[in-house]
């Protein structure tokens, strides 16, 4: 909108020999296949699955259970 006072945000990534990797929210017309990946990274990283699955009480019946909330939230 004009007029409104906006900042980019971005998520920094670890360095990889030869190449840039930036991720924005400015949307564009470029698509990748690789965002998944990086996202991936991203929560192997800070853990956030982890930590949400973690503070989800399963009171799902054990024997069940196929999947683990972790697995499902993946």
């Amino acid at each position: 909108m004009p007029g409104m006072n906006s900042t980019s945000e971005q998520l920094r990534f670890a360095s990889i020999p030869a190449h840039s990797v930036r991720a924005d929210f400015a949307g564009g017309g470029l698509s990748s296949d690789l965002g998944p990946v990086l996202l991936r990274g991203v929560d192997l990283q800070i853990g956030l699955t982890k930590r949400l699955a973690a503070a989800l009480p399963d009171r799902r019946h054990q024997s069940y259970v196929t999947h683990s909330h972790h697995d499902l939230l993946t």
